[in-house]
């Protein structure tokens, strides 16, 4: 190889280096880039789109956001009583992003004060396991702590990070019991809840509604939470509260119920001890003055920690005592019911006022005795009522057939929720040939509509239903939507927002002279027929309707629908009773009848309830124990020959009949 050569060889090496040197350099150059733009890319990812986020990250190391429950509105009966307030109590929570990351350091923090503050250590960790351990949602681990309990942890707060205390009103019923089924109460929200409601501004630690006017107005009672911001270091001590205008609570709204509460505790007397319920009411306007459900409970025992045995024990009582029979109960309504084939009848002109049935006892239909309340003879409309025949009923049931029976049913409003502003409200069943192909499967026979016609068989209706139905007949025609809440009114300034009177939910277009006769035969009921004795009163005009729903289970149920002062026309001064008792036996009349009445004694006469019912109770006693010793003296004279006032056999044979129907009577009332 010569000279020339080896020099060239140099040169190509020189180059061929220099070409891979330049290539490092280019490759360098382009990393370089590309990691400066995606540099460059993630700070601008980190910088503008996600700088609201960090922004909130690096602000709440120094700053919380703590909500401020609003106040809850109070409820106030008719009279401005309050009946649900408000008491101040102060809570601890926590705040799972500020508690120890470590598992170990956070599990000794949860014993420490699961000890020191004496809250079940379980409690806290369910309660801390409904949100991420990232959350700045606060969660509530007690709802009354003492003040000794504050002032430590408030002079120890940097041995307790992400532990903090607050203050917040808990619900209180200054009456207890009375007007339970009502009110309702309030309790901490579930996850369903929650899950349901989030979007509405519920936490999970909010509490809500649970029934009565509580849950059904719960939107206009919770009003609007609100919050401050607290300055911590990093010690997690507060620095500084800034409150802004903004975070201000506003309180939820003021209720003014319907409900007298004196009438209300008059009703819970009269009925205590038995099962049942008592509904009152003005029919003109819609108001309910008094509604009870028997038994009851007291709502204070959901405020705070709750009693597992008195709660049990509400629990397992058969009579159900959370259970509002008013609106939920469905029960046959007996003779009640036979009110509306009267209406319906008349209406149609299908029978004339005075058009009579004979009544001899009952009525043989398919080789089968429909047995009647008595044997009444030759009775019309009024007298059918007044003594509520069955054979009467019976006979107009048959020309009318069910369909006819169904349609006047719910005409007055049965079959059909009546809108009470309450939550759970039940309907009954208006049974007709087609239902009972549907749900039984069987045809329709003729003493099915001999049953219906007497509210009985498949027929079932709520407390309610019947109350309302007997108020359309008062006002002729005229249904009001019943309520328990009044108005609605702001608690800041008491302007009333609503008012729920006389909103008129049905307007039936029957002739009023209908409904006089309709009412026309209840006032004879009281002045002497099913309702002489238990709705007596001597100084008020009472018209009524009684019924005994029969129950194969155990004794009947009876019911009583009675109204005062007694007049044709309506009147606002008018108050309308419905009474009903499970399983009481013995008719409508003597049992519900003297509840019925005593509270209408009480409302317009100014009559202590109680002694109205017991004096009411002591002259049936009376009565029957007059009728007795009668009975016995006639029975001893014919059986020594003797014939009292020279009575000939026939006419003893009509004695011996009056004396069969009066014992068909006093079992009936």
């Amino acid at each position: 190889m010569n000279f020339l050569e080896i020099e060239l060889n140099k040169d190509k090496k020189i180059i061929s280096e220099d070409f891979k040197y330049r290539k490092r350099l280019i490759v360098v150059f382009i990393i370089s880039v590309l990691v400066t733009t995606l540099l460059l890319l993630r700070l601008f990812y980190l910088q503008i789109i996600q700088n609201e986020h960090y922004d909130s990250l690096a602000r709440n190391n120094k700053e919380q956001i703590i909500p401020i429950d609003a106040y809850r509105g109070e409820i106030y009966d008719r009279n401005g009583i309050i009946v649900a307030e408000n008491i101040k109590t102060y809570t601890m929570y926590m705040i799972p992003v500020y508690l120890p990351k470590n598992y170990f350091e956070r599990e000794e923090l949860l014993y420490r004060v699961s000890k020191v503050f004496n809250i079940d250590l379980g409690h806290i960790k369910s309660s801390l396991e409904k949100v991420s351990k990232n959350s700045y949602e606060s969660v509530e681990i007690s709802e009354n702590i003492s003040m000794a309990q504050m002032s430590y942890l408030a002079e120890r707060s940097e041995e307790y990070p992400g532990v903090y205390y607050g203050s917040k009103s808990v619900r209180h019923y200054p009456l207890g019991e009375t007007m339970t089924h009502v009110l309702g109460y309030i309790g901490n929200i579930s996850q369903e809840e929650f899950e349901s409601k989030q979007a509405e501004g519920y936490r999970r630690n909010s509490v809500i509604g649970k029934e009565g006017v509580e849950q059904f107005y719960d939107k206009e009672l919770r009003g609007i939470d609100g919050y401050v911001q607290w300055i911590v270091d990093s010690r997690n001590r507060v620095k500084e509260t800034i409150s802004p205008a903004i975070g201000k609570p506003i309180p939820g709204k003021k209720l003014i119920l319907s409900i007298d509460s004196k009438i209300q505790k008059d009703a819970e007397d009269l009925i205590r001890g038995q099962v049942g319920t008592v509904i009152v009411s003005k029919p003109t306007t819609g108001e309910i003055l008094a509604m009870v459900s028997s038994p009851w409970y007291d709502p204070n025992i959901f405020i705070g920690k709750i009693d597992r045995q008195k709660y049990a024990e509400l629990i397992n009582n058969p009579a159900n005592p959370f259970w509002n029979k008013a609106i939920r109960g469905r029960y046959p309504p007996a003779s009640t019911f036979k009110l509306v084939t009267a209406v319906g009848a008349l209406a149609e002109k299908r029978i004339g006022v005075n058009t009579t049935r004979y009544c001899g006892g009952g009525m043989l239909l398919e080789n089968r005795f429909y047995r009647c309340t008595g044997q009444h003879g030759y009775v019309n409309m009024y007298r059918a009522i007044q003594f509520s025949c069955n054979t009467y009923f019976y006979n107009l049931a048959y020309e009318l057939g069910p369909n006819f029976i169904k349609r006047y049913a719910e005409m007055l409003g049965f079959g059909d929720i009546t809108g009470i502003d309450l939550p759970g409200e039940k309907v009954g069943v208006v049974p007709s040939a087609d239902w009972k192909r549907r749900k039984i499967g069987e045809y329709w026979w003729d003493g099915d509509t001999i049953q219906y016609v007497i509210g009985q068989g498949y027929m079932s209706a709520t407390p309610i239903a019947v109350h309302m139905s007997t108020s359309a007949i008062i006002n002729d025609g005229v249904m009001y939507r019943p309520h328990v809440v009044k108005e609605i009114r702001s608690s800041q300034t008491d302007e009333v927002i609503y008012n729920n009177d006389k909103i008129i939910i049905k307007k039936l277009d029957i002739d009023k002279n209908i409904f006089t006769v309709v009412k026309e035969g209840m006032r004879m009921a009281v002045s002497g027929g099913t309702a002489r004795n238990g709705a007596w009163s001597p100084h008020i005009k009472l018209a009524a309707k009684t019924g005994t729903a029969q129950n194969a289970q155990g004794k009947d149920h009876t019911w009583v629908t009675i109204f005062g002062p007694y007049n044709p026309r309506p009147t606002d001064d008018m108050i309308a009773v419905t009474v009903m008792l499970e399983h009481s036996g013995g008719g409508g009349g003597a049992t519900a009848g003297p509840i019925a009445t005593a509270m209408l004694r009480s409302i317009l006469g100014g009559e202590n309830a109680v002694e109205a019912r017991n004096v009411i109770y002591a002259r049936m006693q009376y009565i029957y124990e007059q009728i007795r010793l009668a009975r016995e003296k006639m029975k001893e004279e014919q059986e020594n020959g003797e014939n009292p006032e020279n009575i000939d056999g026939e006419q003893q044979k009509e004695e011996d009949k009056k004396d069969a129907n009066e014992d068909e009577r006093i079992k009936y009332e």
